[in-house]
């Protein structure tokens, strides 16, 4: 018998994971661009993320991508108690480590449609001799749609540019969402959260026996060096009577170039009755969350001015200024009040693409007035933290 042809050996071919780019709502024809603007339309392709680059198995039709972060440091913390509080904690040195993995995956279907997953968690240095992984994501994408655990929708600045931020698990929630594209520059989403399905760690108290999830609407804007967010959120308080608590948000950034230097400018302000979960940074949620209970009646409001300066194309310096604010009514006193001010700044060496390295320094000041309640030591009062760390992503 003939024996058969020789087969081509297969092997894996090079992909890339991007966001599925659905035809906008109401598009209108594109306007004829000149020269200039088209090359002005390069560079800003240029400056997007790029997409995540990732494997096509052999014998297989889905784009496999692996990716990962490494930090560790040496951090020094020093504590100062309020008079209302007890004793602060001694100083102390640490030397926190933590290593982040992520797992996506990308199918493009013969009718276009795009199916995707992605799967990540985080490890953390021990506290207090334990150390639990945190699931930052664990979503199914079909097309626009978003299935299962990931990133709240009403939330705007996460500070990643900042190393403490990074080190605390995520604000994550249970969700099902759907992104409308409106025009080229204005996106709507609509989305179903359950806030008590993510990190507990990171968020306020969530009171049982709701009957129904958060609804969320985002509407966001991206044009030229302009990003602009803004969402609403409505929330069930389960109780006799049961009443809803809403939440507000505002927050643009501005990305510009000047004298041959880049910077960028982030403004935000949340305001939330009984919605505490979406008020603050990760660090003001962790704070809160040991001192509050799920069925405080709350109000209160947080704001963030943070900015970017690169001074070259390796070493960049970022900063902060916040504050959280939550008024908390109690039968036993007038006003229960949760304050909570921060000031960081950091100085970053990225000489190549995927390490970095740098210094970072942090003054925090809590004040918590509830009487009754038992306020664990180093929360209240002021802190100050220093940390040297390095970083290794991949």
């Amino acid at each position: 018998m003939p024996s058969r042809p020789a087969q081509a050996p297969s092997f894996a071919r090079a992909c890339t994971i991007a966001l599925p780019e659905p035809q906008p709502l109401f598009a209108g024809a594109p306007p004829a661009a000149s020269e200039d603007e088209a090359d002005d339309s390069d560079e800003d392709d240029d400056d997007d993320d790029p997409p995540e680059r990732g494997l096509v198995l052999p014998g297989s039709a889905t784009c496999l991508s692996i990716t990962g972060t490494v930090s560790a440091g040496m951090q020094r913390d020093s504590f100062r108690a309020s008079r209302s509080g007890p004793p602060p904690p001694s100083n102390a040195t640490s030397f926190p480590v933590s290593a982040a993995f992520r797992i996506a995956t990308s199918h493009e279907l013969a009718s276009g449609l795009r199916v995707g997953t992605a799967f990540g968690f985080t490890l953390y240095s021990p506290v207090d001799g334990a150390s639990d992984p945190s699931i930052d994501e664990a979503t199914i994408l079909i097309g626009p749609w978003t299935f299962g655990l990931d990133s709240s929708r009403f939330s705007f600045w996460t500070g990643d540019e900042f190393i403490f931020s990074a080190r605390v698990p995520s604000r994550t929630v249970g969700i099902i969402a759907l992104d409308l594209p409106l025009t080229e520059s204005w996106t709507a989403t609509l989305a179903l959260e359950d806030p008590a399905l993510g990190n507990t760690s990171s968020t306020a108290p969530v009171p049982t026996g709701r009957r129904v999830p958060d609804a969320i609407g985002r509407l966001v804007y991206e044009q030229g060096g302009w990003t602009v967010h803004g969402a609403i959120a409505l929330r069930e308080i389960p109780g006799t009577p049961s009443r809803f608590g809403r939440a507000g948000i505002i927050g643009a950034t501005y990305e510009g170039e000047a004298l041959g230097h880049g910077w960028s400018l982030t403004g935000q302000i949340a305001g939330a009755i009984d919605g505490a979960p979406y008020l603050g940074s990760v660090l003001d949620a962790r704070t809160v969350s040991r001192v509050l209970l799920a069925s405080d009646a709350t109000r209160g409001f947080s704001a963030v001015v943070s900015g970017r300066f690169e001074w070259t194309d390796e070493l960049a310096s970022n900063a902060y200024l916040s504050r959280y604010w939550l008024e908390v009514p109690l039968a036993n006193q007038i006003r229960g009040e949760i304050r909570i001010d921060r000031f960081a700044a950091n100085l970053v060496w990225t000489p190549v693409e995927g390490f970095k390295a740098g210094i970072e320094s942090s003054v925090a000041w809590a004040k918590i007035a509830l009487t009754g309640r038992e306020i664990a030591a180093g929360l209240a009062g002021r802190q100050i933290s220093t940390q040297v760390f390095v970083e290794r992503s991949f």
